[in-house]
């Protein structure tokens, strides 16, 4: 299946493209679905919608509003060009404007079928970027003027109601981040001649990452020293092997939960583990921070609490040690 560049410079371009594509004939449905595929017919999903005379998308398919190839989750509700990855339209006013719609779902989220789909039908004039695990739109096709394409976190009503009542059993929170109001993620650009305008009420912010709750960590940062020099003193002595390390994880898992079979680690454990030096698990704490820090690839990784030589290795396991603990102890914020 050979993948389509369309690279569209104008509203009429997109109807003509329209016009000259021979609906697909289904075997069960003939031509009724007046389905248009913008390039390979194999792909069929991958095609442009007629909404109305002034108004077409072009769809990659099974996303929210997709009455044809319906998402996922099993429903079709919502409108097409409020989650198709491009609508093209043209006002009464004759004024061309372009929507452009990342996928929707968590920041932690990736959908690289729909980030290829922008890439290869973006509007002449404009270009789709990534870096850091985040997408953008730039009129130069440099990162000095790369505009953020969010991803959408509103859902359909039916997505919305299913989550309330279904959260998942070991994450309740995980789909936390869906909402029923317009949450503004699309870009908006008006075609001016050749040139592209952004609308700069629409698109987000570039969120910010998690950071240290600097004054929780205080409180246990004479823990967390007593702790580390505890655990480098007794590395020597750890015999890091597979073997070693998951019996001790197993017995750290039936000290906190043993009669559960999986139950997401509590950040209150280890903080308990790290003010109390007679904590029955606190080996057991250790050997989870070092059997990930580890160098090297395979069944034979190379443990960095048992290979310091200088003080650059200790400086490089400490930092390693904070970042394990921010988030082992819950230190971080949003």
């Amino acid at each position: 299946m050979a993948l389509t560049y369309t690279n569209y410079k104008s509203f009429a371009s997109v109807v003509a493209h329209y016009e000259n594509i021979k609906p697909v004939r289904e075997k069960a449905h003939g031509t009724s679905r007046d389905i248009r595929p913008i390039g390979d017919r194999t792909r069929k999903w991958e095609r442009i919608v007629k909404l109305s005379r002034n108004c077409y998308a072009l769809s990659d398919g099974y996303h929210r509003g997709d009455p044809t190839f319906s998402h996922w989750r099993g429903s079709s509700a919502g409108k097409m060009e409020y989650y198709a990855p491009i609508v093209w339209r043209k006002h009464k006013d004759g004024v061309e404007t372009v929507r452009i719609m990342n996928t929707t779902g968590p920041d932690n989220g990736c959908d690289p079928s729909r980030y290829d789909f922008i890439n290869r039908h973006t509007p002449r004039g404009l270009h789709f970027m990534q870096g850091n695990a985040r997408q953008y739109i730039s009129k130069s096709g440099l990162y000095e003027d790369k505009i953020f394409l969010a991803k959408g976190k509103t859902v359909t009503a039916y997505e919305y109601k299913y989550y309330l009542e279904s959260p998942h059993q070991w994450s309740p929170n995980r789909n936390k981040w869906a909402q029923r109001k317009d949450d503004n993620a699309a870009l908006v650009f008006t075609r001016d001649g050749g040139n592209w305008i952004h609308n700069p009420t629409t698109g987000k912010e570039i969120p910010k990452g998690p950071q240290v709750n600097k004054e929780l960590k205080a409180k246990y940062r004479g823990a967390l020293k007593k702790f580390f020099e505890w655990g480098m003193t007794m590395s020597p002595l750890l015999p890091l092997d597979q073997q070693y390390i998951m019996g001790r994880m197993d017995e750290l898992r039936k000290h906190f939960y043993p009669t559960t079979g999986y139950q997401p680690w509590n950040p209150d454990w280890s903080r308990a583990i790290l003010v109390d030096e007679d904590h029955p698990m606190r080996l057991h704490l250790w050997v989870q921070f070092a059997s990930q820090a580890t160098d090297g690839y395979g069944w034979n990784p190379t443990y960095a609490v048992k290979d310091v030589q200088t003080k650059d290795d200790l400086r490089r396991v400490r930092a390693r040690f904070n970042s394990f603990f921010n988030t082992n102890a819950g230190f971080m914020k949003q």
